[in-house]
């Protein structure tokens, strides 16, 4: 038969590089001449039966063409288009335009959108070019599939009340440099500069308000003010994918975004990926409207898996509910510089200190928008970092710091850590249920100008919040702040350490090494241990309830024969016992030098009540022969 098809189920390579699921069909003399002899039809009738036959059989793999000339295949074929189909597959040609139509086409489950050559989407601070990827998206990346990404200010891709989307294998490469200074002038719409606000709340006024608008059917009542959607922040706004509101059911799988080899710390990804609250689908909202869950919404039920940066500010920002990350590795990061390396943090410091991840809530606010149920798991924070830190001490202001994570959370947990950013380890932020447990991390005191702890209890409350297996270390010849910080709130609730070891080179300090102080009740820290290797000495501290004890060795290693120093205290406690390496009643504080004859490691035990609540605690003393 010589009714010729290019392949009904295989996609057919065509020019520039594009896919086509439509076989190419031709009439046939041969083929004509039977369907005359069998069906007696007239060639014209013949040629309608082709078609109307070529429809129907292929009506399972395409569709007919929409309005605007593109391809619309049916829902739930999962079949696939090459984006070839809109742009020109150069790398080096503009093809913004085409790409926002090939996901336009694609969404509501229309088909796979198939990224397997580069494209050059330049979006600037033009608030018109930001792409949407609306409900039904599903975007994979093969071969020689690159986007090619240039926003400032803000975003590149955005998803707003958009649900059920899949991005598979991302290759996204960002070519820019973020401005120092934020006041640019005005913004860009549809090429066309336009003096006044700047390109993130234009974005945010403009364009976003007008596409919930128009596509998610809210109504911005302005007869009470102003009304539009709520504000993220200028950081947020400048980041490569922007996810707001009511967005859920997303998975992004196997994703590489980065900056070129050569590029410099002026050169990084602004953010990755920002989330935030914005307004739900089908309201009506004012300048009055509560920011509560009956109106509002922040991002859920989201899966980020394999996903690999290298070259950010910032790696995720905002705030986001029932979300899964697995599998994060960061490689290259720094804070918004010049290309000098100067100005860090941008002019007046205006771009918020940078982190891998950076989730934060308003505990005063309605918990249905709280970031709750969150695991982030298997991370690698390589902490190569380019540039210096921000805050440099004496006259100049204090903004912050670039450590890894920054996070408050209710009922979300962190597992298998790993971090060597020289900027610190861990912020805590107001917290209900937060555990993070084997974490390895390493930070340098000394680049941050001897300014900040590798790990803190910046604000309050903090209930039911647990750390167990974790080492901590600060790589600076010599340390002068403590590498974690109090948490003196009295409100806090059920604070535990178990197994955090902290270790240092020197201890330089004002006075001697402070172990962190917990306020609050019902706070429990079984096991917490300071190494100093200057001096061989070794701090563990240990609190059940009011009851908190404190032991010393110095040094904690020696040499057969050779002598030790432990140095104990015990607060709100009546009575001590030794134990272990060491036996009887002593007292409530003292020092006591021994001597252990053999090697090996050497357990000395502290128990110390108050009659109802008691603590205890180890310290190990290696003896060489």
């Amino acid at each position: 038969m010589d009714f010729a098809t290019d392949g009904l189920a295989a996609r057919r390579r065509t020019g520039r590089g594009r896919y086509s699921m439509l076989p190419h069909l031709r009439y046939s003399p041969r083929w004509h001449a039977f369907l005359r002899r069998n069906l007696s039809l007239k060639k014209t009738a013949i040629r309608s039966s082709l078609l109307v036959g070529a429809v129907f059989f292929i009506c399972g793999t395409a569709g007919a063409l929409g309005s605007d000339g593109n391809e619309s295949p049916p829902q739930g074929t999962g079949s696939g288009n090459s984006i070839g189909k809109w742009v020109s597959c150069t790398g080096k040609s503009d093809d913004t335009a085409g790409a926002a139509k090939a996901f336009a086409a694609a969404k509501h489950g229309a088909f796979t959108l198939i990224v397997d050559c580069p494209v050059n989407i330049k979006i600037g601070m033009d608030i018109a070019r930001s792409i949407f990827i609306d409900d039904g998206t599903t975007v994979e990346f093969t071969g020689a599939g690159k986007f090619i990404v240039d926003n400032i200010f803000i975003p590149a891709f955005v998803i707003a009340d958009s649900s059920n989307i899949t991005m598979t294998n991302w290759n996204v490469e960002y070519d820019a440099s973020l401005p120092v200074d934020p006041n640019v002038g005005g913004f860009t719409n549809n090429g066309a500069f336009v003096k006044g606000p700047k390109p993130a709340n234009s974005f945010n006024d403009v364009r976003l308000k007008n596409w919930l608008a128009d596509n998610r059917a809210i109504v911005f009542d302005k007869s009470q003010g102003n009304a539009t959607p709520p504000w993220t922040g200028a950081t947020n706004a400048c980041a490569v994918f922007f996810f707001s509101g009511d967005s859920s059911n997303i998975r992004v799988t196997g994703m590489r975004m980065y900056v070129p080899a050569a590029a410099g710390g002026d050169r990084f990804i602004p953010v990755a990926f920002s989330l935030g609250a914005n307004v739900k689908r089908n309201q009506t909202v004012s300048a009055k409207t509560p920011m509560t869950g009956q109106f509002y919404a922040v991002p859920h039920d989201l899966t980020f898996s394999g996903v690999s940066l290298d070259g950010t500010y910032m790696g995720w920002v905002g705030g986001l509910r029932k979300a899964v990350f697995e599998d994060i590795q960061s490689k290259r990061y720094g804070d918004l510089q010049d290309a000098n390396g100067g100005t860090v943090g941008g002019v007046q410091k205006w771009f918020a200190p940078p982190h891998l991840f950076y989730f934060g809530y308003s505990p005063a606010g309605d918990p249905a928008l709280f970031n709750s149920d969150i695991e982030i798991k298997n991370v690698v924070d390589s902490g190569e970092r380019v540039g210096k830190a921000r805050d440099a001490g004496g006259s100049d202001t204090i903004s912050g710091y670039a450590l890894s994570l920054k996070i408050g959370c209710v009922n979300c947990r962190v597992d298998n850590y790993q971090s060597a950013r020289p900027d610190g380890f861990l912020d805590v932020l107001p917290s209900d249920g937060l555990t993070i447990t084997n974490v390895t991390a390493s930070y340098d005191s000394s680049f941050l100008n001897n300014l900040f702890p590798g790990w803190r209890f910046p604000s309050a409350p903090y209930k039911n919040v647990r750390f167990e297996n974790i080492k901590l270390i600060d790589t600076a010849a010599s340390s002068t702040v403590p590498p974690i910080s109090n948490a003196n709130q009295p409100t806090n609730e059920g604070i535990t350490f178990k197994d955090v070891r902290v270790e240092m080179n020197h201890w330089a300090g004002a006075a001697g090494v402070q172990l962190p102080a917990i306020a609050g009740r019902a706070n429990e820290a079984s096991s917490m241990e300071y190494s100093i290797k200057g001096d061989a000495s070794r701090i563990v501290k240990s609190r059940k309830g009011s009851v908190e004890v404190t032991l010393q060795a110095a040094p904690s290693t020696v040499r057969s024969g050779t002598p030790t120093v432990l140095t104990w205290t015990a607060k709100e406690a009546k009575q001590c016992v030794a134990a272990g390496s060491w036996s009887g009643a002593v007292g409530t504080s003292g020092t006591r030098t021994v001597n252990v004859t053999s090697a090996g490691e050497h357990v000395f035990t502290l128990t110390c009540d108050n009659g109802t609540e008691s603590a205890e605690t180890k310290l190990r003393i290696m003896v060489s022969p």
